[in-house]
């Protein structure tokens, strides 16, 4: 196959497990003998990174600035940027000719690109979503229809925000999409959409996966040592949505009823500076500032090393995840996973089967699960083991590539 990747971000610029997903995807079928083209964003978070790839093109423009939407970038280059990705899409699809468009990450990615693509390549589009946004309202709508704070700002944008709607209107923008093929990452994610309006009954489930090599190979190496207390773990972003504070706040329980010395907690991981420093204001608050560790950002190379320190991995998210992909890795190195039940975890999370589970937010209902494994060391096992089986049995890269190469396949050939 010949196959065209579209999407928003593409490695080493990332802003999550979406971006590298991607790059695992068109590693794996250019590894199987596909031709894979990348057509991604301009966007660089590191300008000093190697970006020699023959076959990466970076020209696309993001509809706005990643950080904060700039108002008056709306009248005088969104136009222009529209029709500099229109270009782009069209040079790399004439001369790469494509037999297949595979539309990736569009958070911040104007929709014009995957509705150009099925006018060129009708019937050849395949749409792969690891999240929500083909639900999501658009960059220049959330602004424009959000009312301003301050005074001066509602008397300045009044005007222009009605001149800004006329525009989209006029040009009928976002366009609407067919979604003639679709791939979701998890029932949860193709039930939302489909309950939606967006996305046909047709619409098929590809789990993601992982590779398992690393976590197997650190855990397998990491002394045994049972004279510790109970080693907890968080790694993700720092983000009130990931509900990191629920495992403070189950400690600071668990520390009220003797448990204190028997557990300790490992932070990994940034995000807003508000919420980080919240945290770190609440372990001293609840008095488990000595218990709590909070590391920062680390390199995901050094993740699985990490990982196969410690004992228990804590999944303490309050959005509705597609599919974390953090859980998997946590399961194949070992760790017994204590998740909140959001989105699609719901579909690999069994309570006392693989893992333990709480509702989100629940700080008691957290914490009681801790104290489960504290008492009962041969239910710590078990899961363990259970966890790292259901891994390799559906989660793993291999599975997820022939999955998408067959499912790729059937379209390229109907």
């Amino acid at each position: 196959m010949r196959v065209l990747f579209v999407s928003n971000l593409y490695p080493p610029h990332t802003l999550g497990g979406l971006e590298n997903r991607c790059k695992e995807t068109a590693d794996m079928l250019r590894d199987r003998g596909h031709q894979v083209v990348i057509l991604t964003s301009d966007f660089t978070s590191d300008a000093s990174l190697d970006l020699s790839e023959n076959y990466v093109h970076r020209l696309l423009k993001l509809e706005a600035n990643i950080d904060n939407y700039r108002p008056l970038d709306f009248f005088i280059m969104r136009q222009k940027n529209e029709k500099l990705n229109e270009f782009a899409f069209r040079q790399i699809s004439t001369s790469y000719n494509p037999e297949l468009v595979v539309v990736w990450g569009m958070w911040n990615l104007t929709n014009n690109l995957p509705c150009l693509a099925e006018e060129l390549f009708p019937g050849r589009v395949a749409y792969i979503i690891a999240s929500y946004w083909p639900s999501d309202q658009d960059p220049h709508h959330n602004y424009w229809e959000m009312t301003a704070n301050r005074m001066v700002g509602k008397i300045i944008k009044k005007p222009l925000r009605l001149l800004a709607l006329k525009q989209l209107k006029r040009e009928g923008y976002p366009p609407h999409l067919k979604y003639e093929n679709v791939a979701c990452v998890s029932n949860h994610v193709r039930t939302s959409l489909i309950d939606a309006g967006i996305l046909h009954k047709s619409t098929v489930v590809i789990y993601p996966g992982i590779d398992p090599e690393p976590f197997i190979r650190h855990s397998s190496s990491a002394k045994s040592d049972d004279s510790h207390p109970l080693r907890l773990i968080y790694f993700g972003s720092l983000l009130q949505n990931k509900g990191v504070h629920t495992a403070i706040e189950a400690l600071g329980q668990l520390n009220q009823g003797g448990y204190g010395a028997k557990v300790e907690l490992t932070i990994i991981g940034g995000g807003h500076p508000d919420y980080e420093s919240h945290l770190c204001e609440l372990t001293k608050a609840l008095g488990v500032d000595d218990k709590v560790t909070f590391v920062g950002r680390v390199p995901r190379a050094e993740i699985p090393a990490h990982l196969a320190e410690h004992d228990v991995f804590l999944f303490t998210s309050i959005w509705p995840e597609p599919m974390a992909r953090v859980v998997m890795e946590a399961m194949a190195a070992g760790l017994v996973v204590i998740g909140s039940l959001v989105g699609g975890q719901v579909e690999m999370l069994f309570d006392g089967e693989n893992s333990l589970t709480f509702q989100a937010e629940d700080a008691n209902g957290l914490a009681k699960q801790i104290q489960r494994l504290i008492d009962e060391p041969d239910l710590q096992q078990r899961l363990a083991i259970a966890g790292r089986e259901l891994v390799l049995e559906r989660f793993t890269l291999d599975r997820m590539a022939n999955e998408i190469e067959a499912w790729l396949l059937t379209i390229v050939n109907k």
